[in-house]
């Protein structure tokens, strides 16, 4: 079954955002990059590497650490993202392409990248080695990657094109399961929210390119 429609809401340009004080957020604007926008509304371009096609932002368990997912690689910031690092992937140069960046949300050792061409990649040592944890993926282009914020070992991915669908797994990537379509047309990204469903209590959302689209994890 496709997952069910709901608010039909999309902003072309930007990708996602993500607060980093109370008067600061950092909006990646896919392929425009990355920019800085202050309470008054004024957006800045930091300090950063070239970015090409932003795809993913998202801090570790801490507040700390700001993980950037782009087209040409993951990159870190421990400042507030004025200034960036590029961490070291086990992928071709022509296979960096980081769709998803999921950290655990109660380990900052943790973090779940969806790549391009390589499937999920997995860290527990806070990025500095990655294995890759596919087993039960048809495909290898994950688009969305989405963590059960009540239990950080049951994660949802979005593969496209080959194998396309839904997987889950219940044991921190040790092994996926299929257990959806989808939803329909190209996905932004996909996000796992703790609400009261009747359910299990999760909802999954994800946002694509004809607005937002949520089912009950339990599909």
């Amino acid at each position: 079954m496709r997952m069910g429609a709901d608010e039909r809401r999309s902003t072309p340009m930007a990708r996602m955002i993500v607060m980093i004080s109370a008067v600061v957020v950092i909006v990646g604007l896919g392929a425009y990059g990355l920019a800085t926008v202050s309470e008054g509304g004024e957006a800045t371009h930091p300090r950063a590497p070239v970015f090409e096609h932003v795809h993913a932002l998202a801090f570790d368990a801490t507040g700390r650490s700001l993980w950037l997912g782009a087209h040409t690689g993951l990159y870190r910031s421990e400042d507030g993202g004025q200034t960036w690092t590029k961490a070291a992937l086990p992928l071709r140069p022509d296979a960096l392409d980081v769709m998803a960046v999921t950290p655990d949300p109660r380990d900052a050792g943790t973090l779940y990248i969806g790549t391009h061409e390589a499937g999920v990649l997995k860290s527990t040592d806070g990025g500095r080695n990655w294995s890759e944890v596919n087993d039960g993926l048809r495909g290898r282009d994950v688009h969305g990657l989405a963590i059960d914020p009540n239990s950080p070992v049951k994660l949802h991915a979005l593969v496209r094109d080959k194998g396309e669908g839904v997987y889950r797994t219940t044991n921190g990537g040790q092994k996926w399961a299929r257990v959806d379509d989808g939803p329909g047309g190209e996905t932004k990204s996909l996000t796992s929210v703790n609400l009261a469903t009747g359910m299990g209590g999760i909802y999954l959302y994800a946002g694509t390119a004809e607005g937002l689209q949520r089912n009950p994890d339990c599909f």
